[in-house]
């Protein structure tokens, strides 16, 4: 055998060396990550439905729900929030999401479900909450940056062309004026108004009642389960036995969490890697900076 084949023949086994490695590398990785999930697709139980921080985006929640919703072995929904609230559309396409289930549902509040957190938590019909939890929070805030002493000290200058007087509302790059504030006043009572009537709706309760209660404070669970606002105080076994009487489950019940679309850190490591993470944080500045006109049930301390 020559030279150049005997090359050739120790590439190849090289390559396949690397490939078997790396297939077996990847299974035992894939193994080990499903395992940490606690998937287990031949149970029935109670898919639990988390939604923990800040509210940004519905659509892992969405999806979630979906697939619960289609799942035979899930027999009822329990979705556990722990949240400050955020998004407006976002919170609201979670609701959706939760009205469109027909199989039983209860909500269980954590720590808090304030704002955006408890707009989504009435979307069920039956609310539990620990007495210490934080709910509440009826209301809308948006802040608006203002970098225009700023421009000044290091000498820069934009130039805004518009063609309406508000259609640079709430610029960080001038003065925020008395048009500005009630045009966002406005733009907030009509959204505010979408959350009152969401609670009134599905609390039973007139709007003026969610109304007097719509100064953006925040109450235990053992205050809001005498106002009115969540139906049982009871964290979440308390929630799971309930729902297991819903769905007439007997027993012992596994509770089955969704199954992770990808393994983010195997996908970061052979795809992003750092400079993915970087991009994104860079444009998570940029994205934050920009939203100068959100408007967010959210509750800040």
């Amino acid at each position: 055998m020559s030279e150049t084949n005997k090359d050739r023949v120790s590439l190849g086994v090289v390559i396949g060396f690397l490939a078997f490695f790396f297939l077996i590398f990847f299974i035992c990785a894939s193994a080990l990550y499903s395992l940490a999930a606690g998937e287990n697709l031949d149970e029935t139980g109670i898919g639990v439905v988390e939604i923990k921080g800040t509210i940004e985006s519905a659509d892992q929640t969405v999806r979630t729900i979906q697939s619960f919703k289609e799942d035979e072995n899930v027999k009822a929904i329990l979705v556990r929030i722990d949240s400050p609230g955020g998004s407006v559309s976002a919170s609201q396409e979670m609701v959706e999401a939760i009205q469109s289930i027909k199989k039983p549902v209860v909500i269980s509040m954590g720590d808090m479900a304030a704002s955006g957190g408890y707009y989504v938590a009435c979307a069920g019909p039956t609310i539990y909450a620990n007495p210490g939890t934080l709910t509440g929070s009826i209301g809308v805030i948006s802040q608006v940056m203002n970098f225009k002493d700023l421009m000044e000290v290091i000498k820069v200058n934009v130039h805004t062309v518009k063609t309406g007087a508000l259609k640079d509302a709430g610029s960080p790059y001038r003065e925020f004026n008395e048009a500005d504030e009630a045009y966002f006043k406005a733009l907030g009572l009509e959204i505010l108004d979408q959350f009152v009537g969401h609670v009134a709706e599905a609390r039973k309760m007139t709007k003026e009642q969610v109304t007097a209660l719509a100064d953006g404070r925040v109450w235990t669970g053992r205050e809001a389960k005498q106002l009115g606002l969540i139906d049982e105080l009871g964290g979440m076994n308390a929630a799971v036995d309930a729902l297991k009487k819903k769905a007439s489950l007997t027993g012992k019940v596994k509770l089955i969490y969704p199954k992770s679309d990808t393994n983010e850190w195997i996908s970061a490591l052979l795809a992003e890697g750092a400079s993915g993470a970087f991009s994104g944080l860079k444009a998570s500045a940029e994205n934050a900076i920009q939203k100068k006109e959100t408007f967010q049930y959210l509750y800040q301390q």
